[in-house]
């Protein structure tokens, strides 16, 4: 097998298990992933969005046509800020630093 061969199977592979975890997601109730794999899959997100975002402020948190609602942004929000025992003030201050 050539090198391009084992990367478009690797890739293959990425794209299914990308796809089971994102019906997973989208199925809470099924039981499927854990409160802990959930969490670690989120923690990993923020981290890799976060050097994204760091490096090109245009960088979306979402796809073009999410359907993510203000509701459902505030809540996490809040529960990262309270992950990371930061007060929406100090958010405010940080990003006023930022810019």
């Amino acid at each position: 097998m050539s090198k391009f061969e084992q990367m478009s199977a690797d890739k293959s592979q990425l794209d299914a298990s990308f796809d089971d975890v994102l019906r997973a997601l989208r199925s809470p109730e099924t039981g499927a992933l854990s409160l802990e794999q959930v969490q670690a899959l989120f923690a990993q997100v923020v981290r890799v969005y976060a050097g994204l975002r760091e490096n090109d402020e245009g960088v979306a948190a979402f796809p073009r046509n999410h359907d993510i609602s203000a509701t459902e942004v505030a809540i996490a929000a809040t529960g990262i800020l309270d992950a990371a025992d930061m007060a929406a003030f100090e958010l405010g201050m940080w990003q006023t630093l930022k810019h």
